[in-house]
């Protein structure tokens, strides 16, 4: 398919919104505090085990007998698609909004103007932070990162649904995912999970489902940037 068709309906304002689906970003569960993995990572940070985030690289033994532990512990690919997403021209622009959904169903949204850290460790500390007060800054009356909905089904209804990021959907060039974003105003959503299928109950909330270089597997950070550098392209911002 290539990019349909010129300029938003009725001559509204183009805003790409991407969501982050199924993000592996979660505090270590209660019933894994014990494990000595946990706890010398804990040590060594100096934290308790409830305000670490689950990350494979250090917790690979202790996450053994968690249920799909394969779509777990892997914050650092939020982290690498943050950066891509929120330090573009389109959202220095004021053309993009960015929605993270996180394991246990909540959903938040990231403010244009928020810097995430570039620090790898800093990062997880900001979303440990943010998955225990559900605001940066905590308390914050006008918060950089903040809670918008306890479950995807409530926000994925404002929308009339998402646009999915799927192997198994249809094939589509960028632009006409872009522009398909950009006209309906659906969130593209994109799995931030190193493998495995998206959840039966995330696939009901897909309206239309694409693929792109003929379904093969790309990292989410290259998928959600090519996405943004072909609405950068339809705008006139490259």
């Amino acid at each position: 398919m290539d990019a349909p068709g010129s300029g938003p309906p009725g001559g509204g304002e183009w805003r790409l919104r991407v969501l982050l689906l199924e993000s592996g970003v979660e505090t270590v569960p209660r019933e894994l505090w014990d494990h000595p993995q946990v706890r010398r990572a804990a040590l060594r940070y100096g934290i308790h085990p409830s305000e670490m985030l689950v990350d494979k690289s250090l917790h690979y033994h202790a996450m053994a007998g968690l249920p799909r532990k394969w779509k777990r512990g892997r914050p650092d690919i939020v982290h690498v698609t943050l950066l891509n997403l929120l330090e573009s021209p389109l959202n220095a622009a004021g053309a993009l909004e960015v929605y993270m959904h996180v394991i246990d169903g909540r959903v938040f949204a990231f403010r244009p103007d928020v810097r995430i850290p570039k620090n790898y460790e800093r990062f997880k500390g900001l979303m440990a932070q943010l998955l225990r007060e559900e605001r940066v800054p905590p308390g914050s009356g006008d918060p950089l990162i903040y809670k918008v909905a306890d479950r995807l089904a409530d926000f994925t209804r404002r929308f009339g649904g998402v646009i999915l990021m799927w192997e198994k959907g249809g094939d589509a060039t960028p632009g006409y995912v872009a522009v398909r974003g950009l006209a309906t105003g659906m969130p593209v959503g994109i799995g931030m999970f190193p493998r495995g299928d998206f959840e039966k109950s995330t696939l009901r909330k897909a309206v239309e489902a694409y693929r792109i270089a003929g379904g093969r597997p790309l990292p989410a950070w290259i998928v959600a940037s090519r996405l943004v550098e072909a609405a950068e392209r339809i705008m006139g911002l490259l």
